[in-house]
């Protein structure tokens, strides 16, 4: 039997080696000239195996059409141009230690996960790279709160926008820079550029001279501020006003007096018109029937009228204008127009004093004409005057006579001519060689109206504002102050103005998801029933209930309301509440407050979906805990984490309060009493509260407050920081957190940035 034996593995390996070696030698020819040398053995004769390389990579989303993300491990950096798999071209030695990292293309937020690692015996493919645009749904706005404006020789437009506390410039050709200011931050400081420091308020102002300068009346400084050509900030007189504080007493406020430069005080300077000479008259606000000069060389003086015949209180000006003549012009809180006659008032046109109904619309000559709510004055080179008047712009001729040239009391956007065309709210006017420029101030868009009341858009200010649902960017918004996150990564929002709630999915599909748009009510019952009144918080909870806050049925009350299965209930239907958050129970957690006799008070409650009310924090115990009896507690925003603390800020006292679920209260962040923007730790770190603000966590159990200039972020340790933002300066009115972004509201859209 003929048996065939299977060499091992071994036996081969002895075989091949046995072969090389007869190779070697040449066949056994004899020795010498032409044979290859022998090779030199490796160390220990055993030759090492090559090494195993793998793949690193991983996926990336997110990324729209035509967008290139930047992935670099080490010194190597790939381009990733689409959603998908990405490999970078080296390949690793087993062992390699790796780091993947992005770079967000222009207008997104990147997240990497799973980014660091080491290569262990195969491809190393988990990083996800997830990429979002930053604007999520809505439109975002070239003004973000323009309050002045203003125009120079070569038609350039400057604008006061208090959103990132800046001087905008727009040029001719409808181009928008930022000429001063612009870190979003406010502050006081001289310098060129973004390196000055505006704190604006209301009623801002800018306005140019014949001399080609630049004056801004920077409210919450309490000064007169001059802009050179190249954006170069000084201030011409004042400092240091704490009108705008929020700690008392008072508010805080300053008492007007005249000198030189900085060491004149001013209240809070508003309206401003240029003397001619290189200086400006200013209105300052808690300075009744009186003018602040201001010369070329920062001499502040007083001019004080007496009270006109017939009145018992002298008038209150907001509205200043001059004509070429000198000649000044007020507008009064009472829609009276006047005119500076050798230090005297003499009234030009609206109700005479004592004559009720004062306010009103109608056209006419001087007593019997009728203005309803005037914001500005300005007088043209044709020497009439032009007031912005609600909705409407009105002429007043020197003898008094009063016609509307634009718009009228039925509020809209359209342009157009005369009364044909619609204005939302006029905040401001400036000339525009012999055309008026006007801020409407609802869109938040420069309007340009001609002598003859032809109104048009501005192309670099378009409309914005609206109530209309779709996706991205078709998407519009009423100004929101108010967002809340379900536990899908839903959104939702307050529209007041529509008078509905707001949903956006996490790819920013806008729907309605209650109420009826333009229609005030309070009827409970199914979604596509059910009506809301202003509605102006809302929060989610986890048990799938929305929470809203709104105005009551009658003037200056409140209610609070509850969806929950696709049906809405009242809750209580005279609460007056600020803001609110749902806890782990389904209970709303809200800010509460009652007037009585002029006198507001504030508590926390928690409020059961039945309607019982517990009181957890108010004025005594905040002001028992800082040892301040006379603490003013103005609490205007909560949230809670996941171990059920409320985190409460608070304008009155400057600080974020922490309340345990055993009824335990603690400063978690900010100085108490002391305003600012330093960051740190409890009793280092100052807080500001500057404009509308919220809180939200994040699942590391960060929180983020806005209202301060900019989001700050607090720590578990309440450890305040002040972190950048992919939006940048954008003014940030509402946050919430879902899926791993932070996001942020402003005027008209809604924004998001990938957290670490």
């Amino acid at each position: 039997m003929n048996t065939k034996r299977r060499m091992k593995p071994l036996e081969y390996a002895l075989a091949a080696a046995l072969l090389v070696l007869v190779a070697g030698c040449g066949g056994g020819g004899g020795g010498g000239g032409g044979g290859s040398p022998t090779p030199t053995p490796p160390p220990g004769g055993i030759t090492p195996p090559p090494a195993i390389q793998f793949g690193l990579g991983g996926t990336v989303s997110g990324l729209g059409q035509g967008v290139t993300v930047a992935l670099a491990n080490g010194s190597e950096t790939i381009p990733a141009a689409a959603n998908g798999q990405f490999t970078f071209g080296t390949k690793l030695n087993a062992g390699t230690a790796f780091n993947i990292t992005a770079t967000a293309p222009g207008g997104y937020s990147c997240k990497v996960t799973e980014g660091t690692g080491t290569i262990g015996a195969a491809d190393s493919t988990k990083t996800a790279v997830a990429c979002a645009p930053v604007l999520l749904a809505g439109a975002i706005t070239a003004l973000q709160e323009p309050q002045g404006v203003t125009s120079d020789a070569n038609g350039n437009l400057y604008v006061v926008d208090g959103g990132p506390h800046s001087i905008l410039k727009v040029s001719p050709s409808g181009t928008v820079t930022t000429l001063a200011g612009g870190t979003a931050k406010p502050g006081f400081a001289d310098g060129a550029g973004a390196s000055a420091r505006f704190r604006f308020f209301g009623s801002s102002d800018i306005v140019s001279d014949q001399q080609g300068n630049l004056f801004v009346s920077d409210e919450c400084n309490g000064s007169i501020r001059k802009l050179a050509a190249d954006g170069a900030v000084s201030t011409l007189a004042g400092s240091g006003s704490t009108f705008c504080n929020n700690i008392a007493p008072a508010a805080g406020v300053t008492t007007p007096f005249d000198a030189i430069g900085q060491t004149a005080r001013f209240t809070r300077p508003m309206r401003i018109v240029p003397d001619g000479a290189g200086g400006v008259v200013a209105l300052d606000s808690l300075v009744p029937a009186a003018v602040r000069f201001v010369s070329a060389a920062g001499a502040v003086t007083t001019r004080t009228y007496p009270t006109p015949a017939g009145l018992t209180v002298a008038p209150s000006f907001y509205g200043i204008a001059r004509a070429n003549d000198g000649t000044l012009y007020f507008s009064d809180f009472d829609g009276r127009i006047w005119k500076d006659v050798n230090a005297a008032l003499v009234q030009v046109a609206g109700a005479a004093p004592g004559v009720l109904p004062n306010l009103g619309w109608q056209d006419g000559t001087g007593a019997t004409a009728r203005f309803s709510a005037i914001t500005d004055i300005v007088v043209a080179p044709d020497g009439n005057l032009y007031v912005g008047d609600a909705s409407m712009v009105r002429r007043v001729t020197p003898a008094g006579v009063v016609t509307t040239i634009a718009g009228s009391t039925t509020r809209g956007f359209a342009d157009g001519q005369g009364t044909a065309a619609r204005l939302t709210s006029v905040r401001a006017m400036g000339l525009e060689g012999n055309n008026l420029i006007v801020i409407d101030n609802d869109q938040g868009a420069l309007r340009r109206v001609t002598m003859d009341g032809t109104v048009s858009t501005l192309a670099a200010t378009p409309a914005l504002r609206g109530n209309v649902d779709g996706a991205g960017a078709a998407a519009r918004f009423n100004w929101h102050t108010s967002l809340a996150a379900d536990t899908a990564g839903s959104l939702y929002m307050a529209d007041s103005a529509a008078h509905t709630i707001r949903k956006v999915t996490a790819d920013g599909t806008v729907t309605t998801l209650a109420g009826k748009a333009g229609q005030i009510g309070m009827a409970d019952g199914a979604l596509g029933t059910a009506t809301f009144n202003a509605p102006r918080a809302v929060a989610a909870g986890r048990d799938g209930s929305i929470w809203v806050a709104q105005n009551g049925a009658a003037a200056n009350t409140g209610a609070l309301r509850r969806i929950m299965g696709g049906t809405v209930s009242t809750v209580d239907p005279a609460l007056q509440v600020t803001s609110l958050a749902v806890d782990a129970s389904g209970n709303a957690i809200v800010t509460a407050y009652v007037t009585v006799n002029n006198i507001t008070t504030y508590t926390v409650q928690r409020v059961t979906p039945a309607g019982g009310k517990t009181v957890l924090v108010d004025t005594a115990k905040v002001a028992g805990l800082i040892a301040t009896p006379s603490a003013r507690f103005v609490p205007q925003s909560v949230v809670l984490d996941a171990a059920g603390n409320i985190y409460i800020s608070d304008t009155g006292t400057v600080a974020v309060y922490k309340l345990t679920p055993a009824g335990e209260l603690s400063v978690f962040a900010g100085t108490p009493m002391k305003e600012g923007d330093a960051d740190g730790a409890v009793g280092t770190a100052t807080l500001g509260f500057y404009e509308a603000e919220s809180m939200t966590i994040d699942d590391k159990g960060n929180l983020y407050l806005s209202g301060q200039g900019s989001v700050r972020m607090i720590s578990p340790a309440g450890v305040v920081s002040t972190p950048g933002f992919v939006w940048g300066k954008e003014s940030i009115a509402a946050v919430a957190f879902a899926n791993g972004k932070l996001y942020g509201m402003t005027r008209f859209a809604l924004l998001q940035h990938y957290l670490p």
